[in-house]
């Protein structure tokens, strides 16, 4: 048997198909109902087949309202993970104005202390080592020119 492919995820193609499903049902109940006296021998079968329609109505019925009640719950805790952030802002700021942003008690509120780092020492450049012993070196004229 060959699948169609359709436009949608797999979530939407389960539901359309349970949709058309629920549609074919409700015809033929209705049908069979309609037609009871000339089938005797479908009326368990038709009686459950209601049974079953109505236990699929209740459960979409409690599933839209679980639907809702997610989504509800979903913005609650959305605001609250809001508000508890803010929350956490402000004690910090507020624990390191008391503290101070370098003392080590701030690690236990999860904050890194402000710690500066050491200047470096400069160190004075040495001074040149003396030029060895000996005549100093004389630059020579390129030109000469007698004197007079």
């Amino acid at each position: 048997m060959a699948k169609k492919k359709a436009s949608g995820d797999k979530k939407t193609l389960l539901t359309r198909r349970q949709g058309q499903q629920f549609k074919e049902w409700r015809k033929v109940a209705v049908a069979v109902a309609a037609n009871l006296a000339d089938m005797p021998g479908a009326v368990v079968q038709h009686a459950e087949l209601v049974a079953v329609i109505e236990e699929v109505d209740r459960i979409l019925a409690e599933q839209a309202v679980f639907q809702a009640n997610k989504q509800i719950t979903s913005r609650r805790l959305e605001t609250l993970v809001n508000q508890g952030g803010k929350l956490t802002t402000v004690l910090k700021a507020i624990t390191k104005q008391r503290y101070g942003h370098g003392n080590d008690k701030l690690v236990e509120f999860g904050i890194q202390p402000l710690r500066s780092r050491p200047k470096p020492t400069v160190v004075p450049p040495a001074a040149p080592p003396p030029e060895a012993a000996g005549p100093p070196a004389t630059s020579v004229p390129t030109s000469t020119t007698p004197s007079s």
